[in-house]
């Protein structure tokens, strides 16, 4: 039985177009963006291929590098879009542009909440500001990638109907198995990153198939079951 695949946050626009062919004839790929133009070649991409949500936005990494012009131009992506990402703060990597993440990410909430799109979130060490910015706005659809936050917090972002990503990293990264461990399976996505570099290992979306492994397993469940509740999680997220 062929079983389709989901990646919940991959940098697709970093790939060559013949390893995308390879990954999108069994995953389901967001792919999300860093800038206006990887936000053009995701849209592009997504023309171009099946099985590929994309995001459109600026990464909090870059919100110094770009102007207030930047969001105009990724504005007028969104009617092609079925995401806003990678967007979000950061406290932990850039926490001298804090101010200025928040003021991007202030559009980004209010365009989420505008045009009825779900927020593929980067929040290292401000999950919580990430939060409480999105409840403000009773944004309904948000995504926390990578989460490698409080794990008192996972109920929380349940409660309010938001997902988790876990990382193809699980592998290695010990806190990664706690998330999995404490968080209910009805809020739970896989992700790769790709093509991030995480101690050593490129990260790339068939990955997700060994993250499945351990998840399912960490579960207590089959394989099978576990792809079964992360797709209904991923069309519920991405309204497919």
């Amino acid at each position: 039985m062929h079983i389709m695949l989901y990646d919940a946050h991959t940098h697709l626009h970093e790939f060559l177009d013949s390893r995308i062919a390879e990954f999108v004839r069994e995953i389901m790929i967001a792919a999300v963006s860093d800038d206006y133009p990887s936000s053009r070649r995701t849209i592009d991409l997504s023309n171009n291929y099946e099985n590929i949500v994309p995001c459109v936005g600026i990464h909090p990494w870059n919100v110094d590098k770009v102007g207030l012009d930047e969001l105009r131009q990724v504005e007028k992506l969104l009617s092609e879009a079925k995401c806003i990402g990678e967007v979000g703060l950061d406290r932990r990597f850039v926490p001298q542009t804090f101010n200025r993440q928040v003021e991007f990410f202030q559009t980004f909430v209010s365009w989420a909440r505008d045009y009825d799109l779900p927020l593929n979130i980067h929040a290292p060490d401000a999950w919580r500001d990430v939060l409480e910015m999105v409840r403000r706005a009773d944004v309904d659809r948000v995504l926390f990638h990578w989460y490698t936050g409080p794990l008192n917090l996972i109920q929380e972002l349940r409660d309010y109907g938001y997902y988790i990503s876990i990382n193809a990293a699980i592998k290695i990264q010990e806190k990664s198995k706690a998330v999995a461990k404490e968080a209910p399976l009805d809020m739970i996505l896989l992700e790769s990153d790709g093509p991030y570099e995480y101690r050593g290992i490129t990260l790339e979306p068939p990955m997700v198939k060994d993250a499945a492994r351990i998840i399912a397993e960490i579960k207590g469940i089959s394989v099978e079951d576990l792809w079964d509740v992360v797709s209904s999680n991923f069309s519920r997220l991405f309204n497919l």
